[in-house]
């Protein structure tokens, strides 16, 4: 017996709602979900927030990105992009978060459809599996993720240098570049992924994952793994559970979270330990 779902996004979003899924599944009877994504939804975002997805909460190439990691994973028996007419009329629509009846601006997103639903927590595990078929798997020592929305730029990732540690950054080439212009000290490897399943594997290998507030966290959440929030304090909406992980909003922070992954004394230059947060929506 499947059970039916209806999510519009946007990727991270989905992730995040996978525990709430499967949860609402058991207690209809169900083991599988068949999640449909309606196709092109339009998205309606601030206009000086750029998002990969352009006009769409998700696109078709976004689509096609996340798919083979979602479909890789037990719970689904489908996942389908359709037009939003034909989704079954019995789907339990996840959209619902979005309708004014939750603070999206704060909290944790995974919680969000716990409350709507009324479901119990039953503790933290991991929530998606990696295939660790990639041929990078392993590649790095760390994996960021940083997209050019919900920034920090009180942040300087400069201080990762001086780990001499292997680093690969995933993403859009725009995110890397971005990256790499502001901070370059730091000898990221651009690795581009042509799916969300090679980017679960690499996040997956890696001895420490860290990202802002995006889907390449929420991968990182749902596999429970090593990891380490940029925190975007006027919309804190994701908040690292289970597994070892921490948030910062201040080189120091960052610095001193390093050290319990690496154990590697950092030194902070004057500069860097003065900076303060600086929030941009998007750049």
């Amino acid at each position: 017996m499947t059970f039916d779902v209806k999510h519009s996004g946007q990727l991270g979003d989905i992730v995040y709602a996978m525990p709430a899924m499967k949860a609402l599944a058991r207690l209809s009877g169900s083991d599988k979900v068949r999640l449909s994504i309606p196709r092109n939804k339009q998205a309606h975002r601030p206009a000086a927030l750029k998002h990969v997805g352009g006009d769409f909460m998700i696109s078709d190439e976004m689509f096609a990105y996340l798919k083979p990691l979602l479909t890789y994973q037990e719970c689904f028996s489908e996942v389908v992009s359709v037009d939003e007419r034909e989704i079954p009329s019995g789907a339990a629509d996840f959209d619902v978060i979005r309708s004014g009846c939750i603070n999206v601006s704060a909290g944790n997103i995974k919680d969000y459809y716990f409350k709507v639903f009324g479901l119990v927590s039953r503790g933290t595990s991991p929530w998606i599996t990696p295939s660790f078929d990639g041929r990078r798997s392993g590649q790095f020592d760390i994996v960021i993720g940083r997209s050019t929305r919900y920034l920090n730029q009180g942040i300087d990732y400069g201080i990762l240098a001086a780990l001499g540690l292997r680093i690969g950054f995933i993403g859009t080439a725009n995110e890397y570049l971005a990256f790499a212009n502001r901070f370059p000290s730091v000898a990221a490897e651009y690795v581009p992924t042509s799916s969300a399943m090679e980017a679960c594997d690499l996040i997956a290998s890696s001895s420490l994952f860290i990202g802002n507030q995006s889907f390449f966290f929420a991968v990182a959440e749902a596999l429970q793994a090593n990891r380490l929030l940029e925190v975007f304090e006027p919309v804190p909406n994701v908040l690292p559970t289970g597994g070892m992980c921490g948030q910062f909003i201040a080189t120091r922070g960052f610095a001193t979270l390093l050290r319990d992954f690496f154990d590697h004394p950092l030194a902070i230059s004057k500069e860097s330990h003065q900076l303060q947060p600086n929030y941009l929506l998007s750049i």
